[in-house]
This record gives C-alpha cells, sequence and structure tokens, in this order.
C-alpha cells in the first residue's frame, strides 16, 4: 500500500488524549478498552491507527471502538508510547480554536441511530474528521486527496464525500447520499446558534424539532461529562497547550525514552511479528512508503533483511548482489561509512551506478534515502523511497533511523539466532550419526555371529519343513534389525516404508514368531480369526507391528495358564463417517484393575514391578493416533478385557 501525500506522524493529536494514554500505557497490564475509547475521541489518533493499519471489509460493524482495540494492542504499548512521545516535534503553537469534533461525531452517530441509518459509526467518524479538512495545518501543507486517503483506511467512498463536500443547498443535500445530510445537520447542531436551527436540522433529517432538541441536549450532557477525558494529576513546571516543544534531537531526554521503547518494541520477536509491527509504525511515523532494508552476510553481500515475495523489488534488489565494497554504488558507500547518502534519478541514462538506477526505478520513485542502521562491524542501511526530490531534514532522519535501526537490529539478532541453531542442530546430528554408524557396526558381530547359528541350525535340520519356515522369520527379523540400525544415522530414510499393510498376513507371522515364547510356552491359548478378502490398511507394517505386540506381551502378561486370547479381524466397520478395518482381542482373563479399568490408555506407574513402566496403552494409542486410527477399550473384573483396534482402510486413487 502506498500512502497518499500525507504522513500521520504530521497528525496532532489532542494534548488531553495523548497524555491520557501515555498514563494508560504505564500500567503493567494495559487498559486496552478504556485506550481505545479514548483514541475514538481523538481525531488525529484514530486517523493515524486507521492510516497504519486499514480496515478490512465488513470490519467496522464490529464497533469503532472493537476495531481500535485490534489495532492499538497490534501496535504494542512500548511502540505507541514511542510513536506519541515524539509528536508535537513540528515546533508549532497549539490551536486555541475550540474544538467542536466529539460533539459533532456524537451528533452524527445519534441522528444515524434516530434515522435508522444503517452504518452508524461511519457518521461517527464522519463527524469526527469533519473539521480536520478546514483546519489552519491542513491549508497551509500539501491537502490530500480525501478519496484516496478513505480508501487507505479501508472506508466507503461516501464518507470521503460526506468530508468533502460543504455550502450545499437543502434541496442538493436532500438529493445526496443520506451521510451528506446527516453531517451536514450535526453541523448545524455545533453551531452557536443550534436551537435556532433545530427546524432546519428536522427537515434534513425527517425528525420531530422536539426530537432534535431533546437529541442535541443529551449529546451535550454525554460530551461534557461522561465522554470526557480523565483529569491529568497536577505537574509543576508543566509548559502550557501554547508553548512549542524542542525539536526531538535537541531534547536529550525524549530522544533516550524514544530509543529506549523503539528497542523494546521489537526486541525478542521473530521475522514474521517484526515485519507485521513495522507495516503499522512506518505509516505512523510519517514513512508514506514501506522502506527496504539490508544487510551484510558473511560474503560482504547486501542482501533484505525481511524475506521478500517473489517478484517484489525487494526480491530483484537481493538477485542484484550488491557487495559492500562496490565503488561505484551510494548504498554500499553508506553501509561501510555509516554516513547517510541519497540517490536522484537526473537522466534516463544509469550515470555511475547501475544498481542503484535499477533500484531507483524498481521502487517506483524519482530516488531514495539511505539511512545507516548498522555498525562497522554489522553494516546494515535502510532505503527511503523519495516522492520529491527534497532531502529529508535532520529531524525526521534521526525518527527513521530509530525506527529502523530497532528492527534491523530485532532481525539481524533474530538471523543470528536461527543460525546459530541451526549449527547446533547440525553439530548434534553429526555426533549422533557418527555414534550410530558406531553402534550398528559393534551391533554386526553379534547379529552376524546369530545368522551363522541360524544358517547352521537350518541344515542340519533341513528336512523339518516348519523350523525352516521359523528360521526364515528369524533370518528375515535380524536383517530387519541390521537395516533399522544402519539406516538409523541417515536423515531421512533413504527408503519410505509403505503406508499400508495386510492385516491377516502380519498377525501370521507375529503368531509365528511370538505364540511359543508369548503364549504356548505359558499354556495360553491364541486364536486368530480373518475373514477373506481383507483390504488393506493404512498404516505402515512397522507401526502396527509395534502395536500388536505391546497388545500380545499385555495379554500374555495377564492371562494365566488355560485361559485364552482371540485376535479377530473384521474388515469394514463405520467410525465416524470413515470406512475402517477392526482388530478385536477379546480374553477371558482377570480384567483390569478397578483403578486401572477407568482410564486404561493414560500412561501410570505399572502394578507388575520389574521393568515395566505402565506406559504400553499409552504409547499403543500414540502411534495409532498419528495414523488416524482409534484405541478402544472394555474391561470386566473375573470376566475378561476386549481391545478394538480401529484404522482406515487404504484409500484406492
Amino acid at each position: 500500500m502506498q500512502l497518499t501525500q500525507f504522513s500521520a506522524f504530521e497528525l496532532q493529536p489532542l494534548p488531553d488524549g495523548a497524555s491520557t494514554i501515555l498514563r494508560l500505557l504505564a500500567a503493567q497490564a494495559p487498559n486496552w478498552p478504556e485506550i481505545a475509547l479514548v483514541a475514538a475521541r481523538d481525531p488525529a489518533l484514530c486517523l493515524a491507527l486507521l492510516l497504519a493499519d486499514p480496515l478490512c471489509a465488513g470490519e467496522l460493524q464490529e464497533g469503532l471502538n472493537s476495531a481500535l482495540r485490534k489495532r492499538l494492542e497490534r501496535t504494542g504499548a512500548d511502540l505507541l508510547r514511542a510513536w506519541l512521545l515524539g509528536l508535537g516535534h513540528l515546533g508549532e503553537e497549539a490551536d486555541d480554536t475550540p474544538d467542536n469534533s466529539l460533539l459533532r461525531a456524537e451528533c452524527a452517530l445519534h441522528l444515524a441511530i434516530e434515522t435508522g441509518y444503517p452504518r452508524t459509526d461511519e457518521a461517527y467518524l464522519a463527524g469526527l474528521w469533519r473539521g480536520l479538512t478546514g483546519s489552519e495545518r491542513w491549508r497551509t501543507g500539501q491537502r490530500p486527496s480525501l478519496p484516496a486517503l478513505i480508501h487507505d483506511c479501508g472506508l466507503p467512498p461516501t464518507l470521503a464525500d460526506a468530508l468533502e463536500v460543504r455550502g450545499l443547498l437543502d434541496e442538493q443535500i436532500a438529493a445526496a447520499h443520506p451521510l451528506i445530510a446527516l453531517i451536514a445537520a450535526a453541523e448545524r447542531l455545533v453551531a452557536q446558534d443550534w436551537q435556532d436551527q433545530a427546524a432546519q436540522v428536522a427537515r434534513l433529517t425527517g425528525l420531530e424539532s422536539a426530537s432534535v432538541m431533546s437529541l442535541r441536549t443529551d449529546v451535550g450532557y454525554i460530551v461534557s461529562g461522561h465522554a470526557a477525558y480523565p483529569p491529568a494529576p497536577p505537574t509543576a513546571g508543566r509548559p502550557s497547550a501554547a508553548q512549542a516543544r524542542p525539536r526531538l534531537i535537541d531534547d536529550p531526554y525524549r530522544s533516550a525514552g524514544m530509543l529506549g521503547l523503539l528497542t523494546a518494541a521489537f526486541v525478542d520477536l521473530d521475522a514474521a511479528t517484526v515485519r507485521e509491527r513495522l507495516n503499522i509504525a512506518c505509516p505512523l511515523f510519517g514513512l508514506r512508503v514501506a522502506p527496504v532494508l539490508l544487510g551484510c552476510d558473511d560474503r560482504g553481500v547486501l542482501h533484505p533483511l525481511l524475506t521478500p515475495p517473489d517478484g517484489s523489488p525487494e526480491a530483484l534488489i537481493g538477485e542484484l548482489g550488491l557487495r559492500l565494497d562496490d565503488a561505484a554504488s551510494c548504498i554500499a558507500l553508506s553501509a561501510r561509512s555509516g554516513q547517510p547518502a541519497e540517490f536522484t534519478t537526473q537522466t534516463q541514462s544509469p550515470g555511475r551506478s547501475v544498481i542503484d538506477w535499477q533500484i531507483a526505478r524498481w521502487l517506483g520513485h524519482p530516488g531514495f534515502q539511505v539511512l545507516p542502521l548498522g555498525s562497522e562491524e554489522d553494516p546494515s542501511v535502510a532505503l527511503v523511497p523519495t516522492l520529491g526530490r527534497q532531502a529529508l531534514d535532520s529531524e525526521m532522519r534521526w525518527r527513521y533511523v530509530a525506527l529502523l535501526g530497532a528492527a534491523a537490529r530485532a532481525l539481524r539478532s533474530h538471523h543470528r539466532h536461527a543460525r546459530e541453531i541451526t549449527e547446533r542442530e547440525n553439530a548434534l546430528q553429526a555426533r549422533f550419526r557418527d555414534h550410530m554408524r558406531k553402534l550398528a557396526h559393534e551391533a554386526s558381530n553379534p547379529l552376524t555371529v546369530l545368522k551363522s547359528r541360524l544358517g547352521m541350525l537350518a541344515q542340519e535340520r533341513s528336512a523339518d519343513t516348519p523350523l525352516q519356515d521359523e528360521l526364515s522369520l528369524l533370518n528375515a527379523e535380524l536383517d530387519r534389525i541390521d537395516n533399522l540400525l544402519r539406516n538409523s544415522a541417515d536423515l531421512p530414510a533413504q527408503s519410505p516404508e509403505s503406508r499400508a499393510c495386510r492385516v491377516p498376513e502380519l498377525l501370521l507371522d507375529m503368531r509365528t514368531l511370538y505364540g511359543e515364547p508369548l503364549f504356548s510356552s505359558r499354556d495360553i491359548q491364541l486364536e486368530l480369526r480373518a475373514a477373506r478378502d481383507v483390504p488393506p490398511a493404512a498404516i505402515p507394517p512397522s507401526a502396527l507391528k509395534q502395536v500388536l505386540l505391546n497388545l500380545f506381551r499385555n495379554a500374555s502378561e495377564a492371562l494365566q495358564p488355560g485361559q485364552r486370547l482371540i485376535v479377530s479381524v473384521l474388515p469394514l466397520v463405520n467410525v465416524d463417517g470413515r470406512n475402517c478395518l477392526e482388530i478385536r482381542f477379546v480374553d477371558n482373563g482377570p480384567g483390569l484393575p478397578p483403578e486401572r479399568a477407568r482410564d486404561p490408555l493414560s500412561p501410570r506407574p505399572s502394578e507388575k514391578g520389574g521393568t515395566h513402566r505402565g506406559v504400553g496403552l499409552s504409547i499403543v494409542r500414540e502411534i495409532l493416533a498419528k495414523w488416524g486410527a482409534t484405541l478402544l477399550c472394555r474391561s470386566q473384573p473375573g470376566t475378561g478385557t476386549s481391545f478394538q483396534v480401529m484404522i482406515p482402510l487404504e484409500e484406492v486413487g
């Protein structure tokens, strides 16, 4: 967004409003609703906040105070205090003309309510800002384009029209948009002779004259009492309102306070939050066009401190590879010397530095100011596009450097912190890979011995077909352990595992491996039941194997000799609208203890003793949740326990 020829920093708030907000911001926990209420009463503060952070479509329907509160909270207490502390730098004497903005705004608001105008807060804003367009400050400077200004706030053009038009006849007002009539009526109600104009207001609005008189009386009471600012505490030696404040750079106390507040406003923020806060701060501090912040990397190349969008001017600047030691560029010179510089396109030809000429063209302005922000050890600069050929005065340059320097320091600190984290992670990963390679090397020796012994056993019992099948499965498991150890040092895995498995085949393999040690040797019966043509489940075999092994072990440890575990596979059940496969574990054991049965899936100390930690079922639930599966448990003391595992079916593309 590019603002019009207008600086929100030039808006001078009412002294009482600014001082009230500063007092409220000094609290440990600022009262944001109260601060928003004060800002809503001040034409300059309200306009500056909406220019810095424009309204979204329909946002004003939630209420002006709510919209201002969001912007105040996003800006933050430190940045707001720094901005308010720096206001009043223009050396102008305060305008002693009575301010009727709040009275006009409240009249417009109540007239909108009484007449049924649908967007009452727009009427309030039109009344609040009506006085700004006719002020001496705006007449002597470059007057902004009101339609563009209102557009930059995110407000409709009807409000701009209500601010722009003056001196219309009653018949012209009657033919115009209703908001124009409301503001014209509000203007008459703030006049000294408003009682004499009540009948005219009644004709403009369609209200009864008595209703208009009552409305104006009520609004006057509200503005003089309930809407008044909190009284400021007495301060000895306080300057009068008409007394001009010295320039900020000539006031060491204010300048030090502003620098400290700006540093606090950006410190410890990540890059995205710095960008968001800077986007709000730049319009507040008078930067009509967002600057480009450049920092120097380890290779001596200047690059954007904020990651730029593809195709943006910042991204193109990053592609230039501008070196800090470039002898022709004023940008590099300013970064090296720590002195401000400027570039202006005098002609269509590039001149001495093609890079500076291209950057000015990409920024879309006649030139740019280069403001040094860093130190000799950590150089950085800000490129501030200039709307004209007039150089920045020392006061505004100091303010820009204070604001942009705080943001640049926060970004450089964030980048250093991120780089340090990356370096630590890389070093840790290198140590981990080295450790795992050593572990895999040491583990290969016993694995080789086991595989050799199994091979010898297979040769000795070559005629024993069942034994050969078991030995084949054991060899496959040993190979899997070897692969896991060897691949554990590689991130990511070289060959990703399938995300689907066939459950009946996996159960048969696991019964072959674990049926004897877990069940048969303890005289526990294990029975498998599976329907034909069971579709694949959407879970990797290794994950499901870990789930099944945990459940098998739990059953083996809980059941007594002569008891049994039945594992059934049901091919199609519907869970929350998804087709799933169900694996059901049912035993006739003692059941879970009552205190465990109330919450069987959460980790808690195990009652089995030894090395048991009581986390098996919670791990099972976490593994299943990762793949969109669920686990249900039912247990009856003395009767048995059942577990139901619901796994989504593999989607066929």
